[in-house]
């Protein structure tokens, strides 16, 4: 946010003397013009501020009582370009190309000649051009090296507007950290030297790309879909929690959109999650560590039990007990019950079999259910990799249905619902509100709940003792049409929306059946 020596009154322009009292955001230089610009204001008052303190540095505090469901921010990105790690694609909408079309200016490919002309493709086209000759891509549909140049280039072009290269490196790059851990050494060879040497642009100096990398690493949201990565000036300063009260979309156009997904107390930080809530602790202490260059002291890190899930625990070999992780690194894990340990060597060892056979399952849904039969006696049941084979298995199990007979398509069936349900209990302790995830699984449960219906037969179809099976299917779906109806229209959650909607207007047909036979 600007700060009070430059900012200038909404109203007339000039320097301001104070803020909008309710989001601290808005500058005035009068009371008078603030009055003259309540009714235009109003509507886009933030319903947060931006605080700074030497720990979060800046961050977004609720300066009102938030109902869960509201939207708080919605931001427009700075930058959109590939990701630093992706196959090759088209440089204007982000699709994937086989090499069929090329930009005639650069070489770099596009999927269709409209895409050569699209704005966000303009800053790496024209740098390119200082080679002298066409980019040449010759590797497709795996991950290209090549392409972990443009987003920083894209960023680099934003010079040519003040503002918004001050919005830019006003975010939080990690310079210092990131040269210790070495970071900075790819980015000289995967970024700097390839502009400087296969593209031959050198109008920059090397200390802004570094600052750039370390941004895009730091602050960058990863957009589902078309696979982008943004950088948004408002959404960047929202701070990290593993259990966050609020979610975040995208709408067609990119931007961002931050809703609460619990109440939220005036005076409470707002925040959202910059790695994974389905990994277990260690996992996204290590990512955040060594991509956000800090360690998560929140309730759910401080807790060994994850808050009671026991998500990364294992079971005591001696009495069958949970044994919570070491509350300190380095030291063993007890039990709690029989005070047997498990030295950390044996620990990792343990992790590292269990994590090379969920790597090796691939989608195969009997090696799958083998792994959760065999790792019962191991893990916890709600264990990381249990929980994430469940999640895996909800989705592919009904692959298998259109070639079984009546009687094992609803044992699918039922094991799918008893897969979601399961894995509900987790989504909801670390994913509260409307997320995604939570979608996703209600709208598999609740479509299975319909095909079993539908496979009872005729009488018991028609029977009110089938309601209460139509009544939670119909509460599930429901639900993920609300949460999936939020995602963008690109994306296929938005279809899967539909399809709940679709589905419900058949149950409810079902429902008027079954009570006229009360």
């Amino acid at each position: 946010m600007a700060g009070e020596e430059d900012a200038l009154c909404a109203v007339c322009g000039v320097g301001a003397t104070h803020r909008c009292g309710r989001c601290h955001m808005t500058p005035y230089c009068s009371r008078e013009h603030q009055r003259q610009h309540w009714q235009q204001h109003k509507a886009l008052c933030a319903p947060y501020t931006v605080k700074e303190n030497a720990v979060l540095g800046r961050h977004l505090v609720a300066c009102r009582d938030l109902e869960a469901g509201q939207i708080i921010l919605k931001d427009t990105p700075l930058v959109l370009g590939p990701r630093q790690v992706t196959v090759a694609v088209c440089v204007g909408c982000n699709a994937a190309t086989d090499g069929s079309h090329h930009c005639p200016q650069c070489g770099w490919p596009v999927c269709a000649p409209s895409c050569m002309h699209l704005q966000r493709h303009l800053p790496e086209c024209q740098y390119s051009q200082s080679r002298g000759a066409k980019v040449v891509i010759s590797e497709f549909f795996v991950f290209n090296a090549m392409y972990e140049c443009i987003t920083p280039l894209r960023c680099l072009a934003l010079r040519k507007d003040p503002k918004s290269w001050k919005a830019l490196m006003a975010m939080e790059s990690h310079l210092e950290e990131r040269k210790l851990s070495k970071a900075t050494e790819l980015d000289k060879s995967n970024v700097i030297d390839f502009v400087r040497g296969y593209l031959k642009y050198n109008d920059f100096s090397d200390e802004d790309l570094y600052k750039i990398c370390g941004i895009l690493e730091v602050n960058g949201f990863e957009i589902p879909g078309p696979n982008l990565v943004g950088l948004y000036g408002n959404a960047c300063l929202l701070e990290h929690s593993c259990v966050a009260n609020t979610t975040r979309t995208f709408d067609t156009d990119m931007n961002v959109i931050v809703r609460t997904a619990v109440p939220i107390k005036k005076g409470e930080h707002i925040t959202t999650s910059y790695t994974d809530p389905m990994w277990g602790t260690a996992s996204r202490q290590k990512h955040l560590t060594t991509t956000k260059y800090f360690s998560c002291e929140c309730v759910r890190c401080a807790d060994p039990t994850e808050l009671g899930t026991h998500f990364s625990s294992f079971k005591c070999t001696s009495c069958g007990a949970l044994v919570p992780p070491a509350p300190a690194p380095g030291a063993a894990w007890a039990c709690p019950n029989c005070s047997s340990t498990i030295p950390p060597g044996e620990v990792s060892e343990i992790l590292r079999g269990w994590g090379t056979k969920l790597t090796k399952l691939r989608g195969n849904i009997d090696e799958s259910e083998e792994f959760l039969r065999a790792s019962k006696s191991v893990l916890s049941e709600n264990h990381h990799y249990r929980v994430d084979v469940k999640l895996a298995l909800v989705q592919l199990l009904g692959s298998q249905v259109n070639s079984a007979s009546q009687s094992k398509a609803e044992e699918i069936f039922k094991r799918k619902i008893q897969l979601g349900k399961e894995s509900m209990d987790i989504i909801d302790a670390f994913l509260p509100g409307p997320a995604r995830l939570r979608g996703l699984v209600q709208f598999e449960v609740g479509s299975s709940m319909w095909e079993l219906f539908k496979k009872l037969d005729r009488q018991h179809r028609m029977s009110p003792q089938a309601l209460p099976l139509l009544q939670e299917a119909s509460s599930r779906l429901e639900e993920a049409e609300g949460i999936l109806t939020q995602e963008s229209l690109l994306q296929e959650e938005h279809q899967m929306a539909r399809q709940a909607a679709v589905i419900q207007g058949f149950i409810r047909q079902a429902f008027k059946k079954c009570k006229r036979k009360k």
